[in-house]
């Protein structure tokens, strides 16, 4: 092998983050999810939430069970099957409702998610998430 082929291999490494494991997801996090478009999404409210991640149904999923705080008291919001993506290097799932459809993106940094919420068929952003790992 080359000088030239071997940094190329070695650079294209270090570029390329390795896939998180369920050990980096799974527990709970606690944080803020805030609106970020009005117009998309005009019913849209700041919230504090706590979210768990737990091992999913499937192979390779994580079950994500999302919840609000509201008057000091944890509400459910809903619970959806997350995905890795390694081509957009995050966990990525999909939530359908009556009223809208939406793509959700997390990536997990240490101690940290962050993410986001948008909207299809546009790509408004309509959320975006800041948690820490309790």
């Amino acid at each position: 092998m080359t000088l030239a082929v071997a940094t190329l291999l070695s650079v294209r490494a270090v570029q390329t983050p390795p896939t998180p494991t369920l050990s980096q997801l799974q527990g709970t996090w606690r944080g803020t999810s805030t609106c970020t478009d009005r117009v998309a999404a005009p019913a849209c409210q700041d919230e504090t939430v706590v979210y768990e991640f737990t091992r999913g149904a499937k192979p390779g999923t994580v079950h994500w069970a999302a919840d609000k705080i509201v008057n000091d008291r944890r509400e459910p919001m809903g619970e959806m099957e997350l995905t890795y993506d390694v081509s957009q290097s995050c966990w990525k799932a999909e939530f359908t409702s009556p009223r809208l459809t939406s793509v959700w993106r997390l990536t997990v940094v240490g101690g940290k998610l962050t993410g986001t919420a948008r909207l299809l068929p546009g790509n408004e952003m309509v959320r975006r998430v800041e948690l820490r790992k309790q």
